[in-house]
């Protein structure tokens, strides 16, 4: 068995400089940045079948002997190339004819596409299981949510708050769209 690499470990994460364009994209579109969340993310993504990973069951486990020991299936937070697995899966459902994003060449954190053909894109943009988004329709919107939920456990937390240490402030006006 040859040791991984930086590069078999290694997993992409969005920069604040694209958090800021991406802000200044939905607010000329007059549209908040929603926020997201995949729930228990690394667990998602199964270990291929060439990368065995050997575990001791925890202390005082009913199921397992204190001689026994477990094969996983699925990656942990805490294993080393668990970051890249995880990037690995949700990229490709991301990119998936299903959802039908599309990943920058310049930033693999960023997803851009046309989910519902003949409606504006959707932007998205991934930090580890954190993500923001928006599009200038709320139907693809809730399309794009409802697609992502049928393939991963996914938490919708409505409007940005905080991403990346930035707090947002959106203000609206009384026909419900957004004030700049």
């Amino acid at each position: 068995m040859t040791p991984w690499t930086k590069a078999d470990c290694y997993a992409p994460v969005v920069s604040l400089p694209v958090v800021r364009l991406l802000t200044a994209l939905a607010v000329r579109h007059k549209r908040p940045l929603k926020q997201g969340d995949f729930k228990n993310a690394f667990v998602q993504a199964s270990l291929p079948e060439n990368e065995t990973t050997i575990i001791r069951p925890p202390t005082g486990c009913f199921r397992s002997g204190s001689s026994s020991f477990w094969r996983l299936r699925k990656s942990l937070y805490g294993l080393r190339r668990a970051p890249h697995h995880w990037y690995k899966l949700v990229s490709s459902i991301l990119t998936s004819p299903e959802i039908g994003l599309s990943q920058c060449k310049n930033d693999p954190c960023v997803f851009v596409g046309r989910p519902v053909p003949g409606q504006p894109p959707l932007y998205f943009i991934l930090y580890v299981d954190d993500f923001v988004y928006f599009s200038p329709s709320v139907d693809v919107e809730s399309y794009f949510e409802s697609a992502l939920k049928q393939h991963m456990t996914v938490d919708y937390l409505g409007d940005a708050e905080w991403f990346l240490g930035v707090q947002f402030h959106w203000s609206f006006n009384q026909s419900g769209d957004l004030c700049c």
